[in-house]
Parts: structure tokens; C-alpha cells; sequence
């Protein structure tokens, strides 16, 4: 025989079964020689069903010494969604030779025309049951929910679950894994100790005030000790939930995901959650969960394969190094993403250039030119802008500006004449009418100053070459910023 429940307080429960089944089996001269159960399983899905799972095994194998399986009804076989796998599995025991008998039916499963559209039909009964009752769990758990009560799951770092009468008073703190007595009783959230109270707000201090990012915190929580409350070190994911999570604001939510009739689980967009705010008494305030969302979107971006590459070489030229922990310390990318974007981080710091354990100073120089080139155009069109000009882009460093062409250069400083000199071009195909000049200093570590030269005063040059000698002469075209260039002190 083969019985199934699936909760202990169903009507139709193993025990139960197993009376039936016996009965019909003395009625037909049956011998009872085994009994596969599952109590406590979902008729959803054959996972998780030990029992099922022992006798498909048992017959396929031919290692089965019975001719008959007895089973309650189609319900207890299976809530199958898709009616077919039902079928399937029944099949797979009679063409093993093993019959399959329904003995609570009003049939006989003998193959008869009127037995095939009755099995039909009951399991597809089966599983519409399985549809309307989650139907109805979900929106009885919504109602709840807008009550300010809590639907399921764990309460969280330095969250409790409070047992609540249904008269409404506090019953008393459930531990991990305890449930409430009565099934009148709901249950809300209340603040944890003053310890972990404490560790939330640091965390938000360290995130907002620190800057630091999620796998910083980890680490820095994880050598100081500091407990998690569940027998395992902190994680980035525990430490999002605090930051993200509406419950630590005073906020009931659910419906934040599906995976209803044991689908697989998917996130609900944020305007189908159900939420009652101020449902219980919160840790952080509303504007500080607000500001903490706010980062969070301000440091999550999409990132193109050329500005990640581009964020190696920037650590590379702050640490002379690139290692893992560099960059997930940084506020670039992480790891794990270089790892999915390039198929390794070994290949990802290949493409970069910097993958060996040192580098030259003039290649380091060179990283650190293009990171300012970088930033320099950025505030080159953030100015423009601001002025109102009318801009067009002819190339990613040359611009049409109110009919005026402009060409953004950046130059090192080198030491290739007898003073330190700058190489400037000033011809270009098509012509330009102004460069603007950037300037860095003697060492090649920050912008010195910036020109914005005219073309018609260098008529017959390729390159100008200024040096620390010359650069007085260059004054009369000197500017402190790109913002006081554009006129926008």
C-alpha cells in the first residue's frame, strides 16, 4: 500500500488510509506485504517524496514482490499540476506488471473506457483543489499581512518573533523554530537585544558614514567576533537584507517574491508587494533606510566592459597591485562579476594589462594619464553643458562647440630634453581651433594646469614642446579649471 499526508491534521491521515486499505484488502483476499508512506509531503511534486520515490524505484528495478499497489484515491497519488505526470507514473507501474487500485473511488481501475475519463477527471479535480486553495491561503495571507502580522519565515538579525492572542495581547517571544500554540494567534516582530540593536546601527554608520562596501563590513564584523545569532560567520546577502529590508524600518511585507504550487521562485515587481507601514515598532528610521536604498542604487550600475577594465587599471596605478581583495574593497565591480564578465578574473586583468605582478613606471604613468583623460572629458561635456553651449561630439575628444571646434588633450609629463617638456600637439586632420591643454605635473600624478590655446597663434607648428623653462609664456592661456574656462565661477 501507499499512503500519503500532507500535514499531520489532515482528515485523510496515514492512519487513516492505512484502516481503509487494509479493509479493502481483506475484501478482495489481499495480503498486505509492504507499506510505502511519505507524512508531511506535498502531492505537488514527486520531490521530497521518499515513499513514492522507494516504490517507483522498487517496481522498475523488478525487485517488487507484490502485484498490486493499493492507494486511497487519485488525491493521495498526487496534486499533480500537469495531469499527465500522474498518468505517467501509474503507467510505469503497469507495464512493470504492477497493477494500481484506488480503493476510496467509485470506480474500478481496470482499464475500461468509463475508468479512463473518471481518472481524468479526478486528477484534474486534484490539482485545481491544489490551485484554489493556494488562491485562497494567499489572499487570507494578504489580509493578514495588512493587519500588521507576520505570514511565516524567521524574524531575522535583531528581529524576534511575539506570539499575539487573538484578543491582541502579547502571549510571549517564540525561539528559533517554535510556533505559535493556538491557531487564533498571530504573530508580530519586536527588536531584538540592545547588543544586536547596536550592530544594526554600526552597520548603517559603516555603509553611509564609512562608505564602505558589503564585503568590507563582513570582514570587519567577522574579526571583531561579532555573532550573527546563527551559528554561522556574516554575509554579504545578511548584511543587503539589513540595508534593504523594510522590517527594520517598522514595515509588514509580503508577496516580495512567488513560488506558489512549487514552482520556482521569482521576485515580484515592488508594486504587487502588500505592506502595512508602522506594523510594529522599528530599529532605524525612514530616513536613514531611505538614504541606505538611495547608496545602494547610486553604487549599483551597469557596467561596460571597457570602464571595468579601466577600474583594474585605476588600482593598479592607487596600489602598484591588483588582487581580489583590492577590488571588492574597492567601489567598482566585484570579483565575482570580473569572473562572469570574462570568463575568470585571470582573463579579466589579462585584457586590462594587469596581470603581472609589477609594473613599469612608465606603464603605471600611462594607466594613470588615461584614468585623468577619463575624468577630464567627463567634466568637459558636465561644463559645456552647464554654459548651455551647443555641443556636438565628432570624436570621444573632439567637439563642436557654438560652430567652434575644440580638442581635449592630456599630456604627461617627460623627461626627454634637457628639462622636464610636455609633447603638445596642436595639428590635427580636420583642423581644430582651440586645444585644451591638460597638464600634468613633474611626477605625473595630478593635473597641473590647464590652457586653453588657439590654433591661429601656432599657425606653422606640429607639436609645441614646453617645458619648465617656457611654461611662463603659457600663462596668457591658463585657466585654474575647466568650470572657470567656461566661465562658471
Amino acid at each position: 500500500m501507499y499512503v500519503r499526508a500532507s500535514t499531520e491534521h489532515q482528515n485523510y491521515s496515514t492512519t487513516h488510509q492505512e484502516a481503509a486499505l487494509d479493509e479493502y484488502a481483506a475484501s478482495h483476499s489481499f495480503s498486505i506485504i509492504k507499506t510505502y508512506c511519505d507524512k508531511g509531503r506535498s502531492g505537488l511534486t514527486l520531490e521530497g517524496r521518499a515513499g513514492l520515490l522507494q516504490l517507483l524505484r522498487d517496481i522498475q528495478s523488478g525487485e517488487a514482490e507484490f502485484k498490486v499497489v493499493l492507494v486511497y484515491d487519485v488525491s493521495r497519488w498526487g496534486r499533480f499540476q500537469d495531469v499527465d505526470e500522474s498518468a505517467y507514473y501509474e503507467f510505469a507501474c503497469r507495464r512493470a506488471g504492477i497493477a494500481v487500485a484506488y480503493c476510496a473511488e467509485p470506480f474500478s481501475n481496470d482499464g475500461s473506457p468509463l475508468a479512463t475519463v473518471l481518472k481524468g477527471l479526478k486528477r484534474a479535480m486534484a490539482a485545481e483543489y491544489s490551485r484554489e486553495l493556494s488562491a485562497k491561503v494567499f489572499h487570507a495571507q494578504a489580509r493578514l499581512t495588512q493587519a500588521g502580522f507576520k505570514q511565516g519565515g524567521t524574524a531575522g538579525f535583531g528581529l524576534r518573533r511575539m506570539a499575539i492572542s487573538a484578543a491582541g495581547q502579547p502571549k510571549g517571544i517564540l525561539g528559533p523554530g517554535e510556533r505559535k500554540n493556538m491557531p487564533s494567534d498571530r504573530v508580530t516582530y519586536v527588536p531584538g537585544s540592545h547588543e544586536e540593536v547596536a550592530v544594526i546601527h554600526r552597520i548603517y554608520d559603516m555603509y553611509l558614514v564609512e562608505r564602505m562596501p558589503d564585503v568590507g563590513i563582513v570582514a570587519r564584523l567577522n574579526s571583531e567576533g561579532i555573532s550573527t545569532g546563527l551559528g554561522r560567520p556574516w554575509s554579504a546577502h545578511l548584511v543587503k537584507q539589513i540595508l534593504t529590508n523594510e522590517k527594520y524600518i517598522g514595515t509588514m511585507t509580503f508577496n516580495r517574491g512567488t513560488q506558489r504550487m512549487r514552482t520556482a521562485r521569482r521576485s515580484n515587481d515592488p508594486s504587487k508587494w502588500v505592506r502595512r507601514e508602522e506594523a510594529f515598532e522599528g530599529i532605524v528610521t525612514r530616513e536613514r533606510f531611505d538614504q541606505a536604498v538611495a547608496e545602494r542604487k547610486r553604487r549599483r550600475r551597469h557596467w561596460t566592459s571597457d570602464e571595468m577594465l579601466d577600474e583594474l587599471r585605476d588600482i593598479m596605478v592607487k596600489h602598484g597591485k591588483v588582487t581580489a581583495d583590492l577590488i571588492n574593497a574597492s567601489d567598482g565591480p566585484a570579483v565575482k562579476s570580473y569572473a562572469l564578465r570574462f570568463n575568470g578574473l585571470a582573463s579579466a586583468m589579462g585584457l586590462a594589462g594587469v596581470s603581472w605582478p609589477s609594473l613599469s613606471q612608465a606603464t603605471i604613468t600611462r594607466y594613470r594619464l588615461r584614468c585623468v583623460t577619463r575624468e577630464v572629458t567627463a567634466e568637459f561635456v558636465r561644463c559645456a553643458v552647464l554654459a548651455k553651449a551647443l555641443i556636438e561630439c565628432l570624436t570621444p575628444r573632439t567637439w563642436r562647440l557654438n560652430g567652434v571646434t575644440v580638442r581635449l588633450l592630456c599630456t604627461r609629463c617627460r623627461y626627454e630634453r634637457s628639462h622636464p617638456c610636455w609633447k603638445v600637439t596642436v595639428a590635427y586632420e580636420p583642423a581644430v581651433d582651440f586645444v585644451v591643454w591638460v597638464r600634468m605635473d613633474q611626477a605625473n600624478t595630478n593635473v597641473a594646469r590647464i590652457y586653453l590655446i588657439p590654433l591661429a597663434d601656432f599657425p606653422t607648428h606640429q607639436y609645441l614642446w614646453p617645458s619648465n623653462r617656457t611654461l611662463p609664456y603659457y600663462e596668457k592661456y591658463a585657466h585654474p579649471t575647466l568650470a572657470g574656462m567656461f566661465g562658471l565661477t
